[in-house]
């Protein structure tokens, strides 16, 4: 994926409960039984912050690198990067203080690499939707406070 390509950086949530900490095999796992091609995203945030790989993303790949484009917001997946945090259940952005440090550093690191992206949660691409459960964009535009939610 060219970087000048990246419009967005897509927050969701995986609409977990609190107690279930879950990663990127057991999503990839989820969306294979439901047909797909495995994992949507390209990063998933486990309860402890852990940041695991999900579908890969090189952003301006050299040639013979693997880039697979998202699928996690119908109609941009082309050009946008899916960020899952695990949580959320029914709309409750219950995200742990480590998972909020490790979206801050991510999307910080990701805006360095595509720095036009918009910051946007899935909501704000789909309105059939509430994931992540927060105001992305409120969030991102105050960046001087950490968190999410």
């Amino acid at each position: 994926m060219d970087a000048s390509k990246v419009k967005y950086i897509v927050i969701h949530c995986a609409d977990t409960p609190p107690e279930l900490d879950i990663g990127a095999a057991e999503i990839d796992r989820w969306h294979k039984q439901n047909g797909w091609d495995g994992i949507g995203y390209h990063y998933v945030i486990r309860r402890s912050g852990v940041i695991e790989s999900g579908r890969p993303l090189d952003i301006n790949a050299a040639p013979g690198w693997q880039t697979v484009t998202g699928a996690h917001v119908a109609g941009m997946n082309s050009q946008a990067i899916g960020i899952c945090l695990v949580g959320g259940r029914h709309g409750k952005p219950d995200f742990s203080g480590q998972q909020r440090e490790s979206l801050w550093l991510l999307v910080e690191t990701l805006k360095r690499i595509a720095p036009e992206a918009e910051v946007v949660g899935h909501r704000d691409l789909d309105k059939g939707k509430t994931c992540p459960g927060f105001d992305v964009r409120a969030w991102w535009a105050n960046r001087g406070q950490h968190g999410a939610g």
